[in-house]
């Protein structure tokens, strides 16, 4: 079927202006991995807990830094709409096993102060089932408009939102060359046995939102460019309904790129480019023990080296 000309116009023009952007971003230096750590909680929080945990969190070595809490080593903190806590590593280097170690006892001991202070147990597990009917603890437009369009567009969506924790690993992109051979690598790993999603978080992912969820990547491979990379990107992004309004974003009122670069991180693929960097994300692994996730940052980390020692 023939797209809609407005629709390729707009994606032909943002195409090149997201290049634009993510070469602009291109850092110098080695290559850096950093992960996004979530842990459920073991009973559904509210609102007001959620205000309570905001509180103590600021009068316990956390700071507010435009959206997120940081603390003075740089740990980030942010919140998932079922009220999972997220973790927001520094930036690391394949040997930075020491600061790695600081990291996961930032966690660990963070996880254990909310409890004995506020009775909210975090525990690190993919799926608590149950939650869909749960409050929503983020009241931002952004996700009362996905909680809402969750009724319609899926089946478990609420459940995502309320009842899964995940794992995201991020790899920064250096040059365009690589940005083709990195995304395809992630795919891979996203179906890998080490990487990849158990069977009841798969199974609610892929009944979440058809036009924000999964793997639509297919034909990128060995021989696309990287123009070729970002207009598929960008094609699934401008086919993808808009927030709020549900139609798809071509035809949003506010389709200025702006726009475009917030709907953006609305789009939640199995691997993602990460627009507030040079980053990619692989977002398939479920949460999980610190053992396990020690084991399975230790296998991404050196998965790069080889071609990075080249």
């Amino acid at each position: 079927m023939k797209k809609p000309a407005n629709a390729e116009k707009l994606i032909h023009n943002y195409t090149d202006l997201l290049l634009e952007h993510i070469t602009g971003k291109f850092p110098s230096g080695p290559r850096t991995f950093g992960f996004e750590y979530e842990f459920l909680s073991k009973n559904p929080l509210d609102l007001t807990m959620m205000e309570q945990l905001y509180t103590f969190l600021l009068h316990n070595g956390f700071h507010q830094e435009k959206d997120c809490l940081r603390n003075d080593f740089g740990m980030g903190i942010t919140f998932e709409p079922g009220g999972q806590i997220e973790y927001n590593s520094i930036p690391l280097l394949p040997e930075d096993t020491g600061r790695l170690e600081q990291s996961l006892e930032i966690i660990a001991r963070t996880n254990l102060d909310i409890e004995k202070a506020l009775g909210i147990k975090y525990i690190a597990t993919s799926y608590i089932p149950g939650r869909k009917d749960s409050p929503l603890c983020l009241d931002s437009e952004r996700y009362r408009s996905l909680h809402d369009r969750m009724l319609f567009s899926s089946t478990r969506g609420r459940e995502m939102m309320k009842g899964s924790a995940s794992i995201h690993l991020h790899v920064v992109v250096r040059d365009l060359e690589e940005l083709v051979p990195i995304f395809l690598k992630l795919c891979r790993m996203s179906r890998s046995d080490d990487f990849k999603m158990g069977r009841q978080r798969r199974n609610i992912w892929d009944n979440t939102d058809p036009c924000r969820c999964g793997l639509p990547y297919e034909d990128i491979d060995n021989n696309s460019t990287p123009y070729d990379l970002v207009n598929k990107l960008v094609t699934v992004a401008a086919y993808a309904d808009i927030l709020g309004e549900n139609v798809p974003f071509w035809k949003a009122a506010d389709n200025s790129f702006d726009n475009f670069l917030y709907h953006f991180t609305t789009i939640f693929t199995d691997v993602r480019l990460n627009n507030k960097g040079s980053t990619l994300e692989l977002r398939t692994a479920d949460s999980m023990p610190e053992k396990a996730f020690k084991s399975i940052w230790k296998m991404f980390v050196q998965s790069f080296s080889q071609t990075d020692n080249r």
